[in-house]
């Protein structure tokens, strides 16, 4: 398979992962997003929308570890552009909200 042919799939099996994040299918996004999160904690290429997407659905499916060592390595990147921007912010309400869920359980 072509290089060009590789990056497709590789791009399309992505966007999956994203669309599922949005339809809410929190564990099939996960599982789909998983590979592409590994790759980048490894090859350590920031990609906000991606670590944001999966740690939305690390939260919604409870797994609040994951979703806070997700989060911690999305607060290191640097948005490039106003979207990610958008991400890092959303990221950082559903950060605070759990704190304060936290906070009322004590």
């Amino acid at each position: 398979m072509e290089k060009t042919e590789k990056l497709k799939v590789f791009a399309q099996e992505m966007k999956e992962g994203f669309q599922l994040v949005k339809e809410k299918r929190d564990e099939e996004a996960i599982k789909k997003l998983q590979p592409f999160i590994q790759l980048m904690r490894q090859s350590q290429a920031p990609h906000i929308r991606l670590f944001a997407s999966y740690s939305l659905a690390q939260i919604r499916t409870g797994d609040l570890e994951g979703f806070l060592q997700t989060y911690s390595e999305v607060k290191e990147m640097n948005p490039k552009t106003e979207e990610e921007l958008k991400f890092k912010q959303q990221l950082d309400g559903f950060f605070n909200d759990l704190m304060e869920e936290l906070q009322k359980e004590d």
